[in-house]
């Protein structure tokens, strides 16, 4: 069966706040370049409808999976990679997730960070008993498929990073077809690119992205972290 993760996907770049930042007169604000840490955190998904009937005496739960792959512009393979099950999940429940999707750290002064940061979540209606998520990865990994996308996502990003979304999305499908089983039309999907030339990393602190469609909410949260650029306490 083929993952049409198109179906409710949400594609999208963020738009945050404008950085606000106390400097003096004859100091000038370095730009996304001296960032010292970055990460972004998986701080929220709730399904809101798991589109199973209620009907008595069946109380209406659903499996589910949750699908995270993360891109940066500094490695030549995702950098996160992970494949979740939920079972029993109902109408209005939260996953247990709140986790690091991407995480960097400046470990020496001159160390370059990150320009572009891609991420594809994807929650998943299963219609059989969940599967083992370790060997469904396995299997994906071990594909031509999915080692020809890898390929390719990385090369898209140095050279073409508008285009990434319909390639994230392929690679998920890569993963989501050893599922077999899994609904045609996945819950929610969302592929969302944070890039310097955006300015996303300007802002300072802790921001939240909410995204949603009529069966799920996502809450990202983006940490910058910049001593340069932070006030004086």
């Amino acid at each position: 069966m083929s993952l049409d993760l198109q179906t409710n996907a949400v594609i999208d770049t963020v738009s945050l706040p404008a950085a606000t930042v106390r400097r003096s007169l004859d100091q000038n604000i370095p730009d996304s370049k001296t960032v010292t840490g970055l990460e972004v955190r998986l701080s929220r998904v709730l399904v809101k409808d798991n589109r199973t009937a209620k009907v008595w005496p069946f109380p209406g739960y659903a499996d589910v999976y949750l699908l995270l792959i993360v891109f940066d512009d500094l490695h030549p393979e995702p950098q996160t990679i992970n494949l979740s099950g939920f079972t029993r999940i109902d109408d209005n429940e939260d996953l247990p997730v709140d986790k690091t999707a991407y995480y960097w750290k400046q470990n020496t002064l001159n160390e370059r960070a990150p320009s572009q940061v891609h991420l594809l979540l994807s929650v998943m209606k299963s219609k059989e008993r969940l599967r083992d998520t370790g060997t469904i990865l396995t299997q994906a990994k071990d594909s031509a498929d999915y080692q020809s996308l890898v390929s390719a996502v990385v090369a898209t990003i140095a050279n073409a990073p508008a285009q990434i979304a319909t390639l994230l999305l392929q690679l998920g499908a890569v993963v989501g077809q050893q599922l077999h089983e899994v609904e045609d039309k996945p819950l929610f999907t969302q592929v969302i690119s944070f890039t310097d030339i955006n300015g996303d990393f300007d802002t300072l602190g802790k921001t939240p992205i909410v995204k949603m469609n009529q069966y799920v909410q996502t809450t990202l949260t983006l940490v910058v972290r910049d001593p340069a650029r932070e006030p004086n306490t």
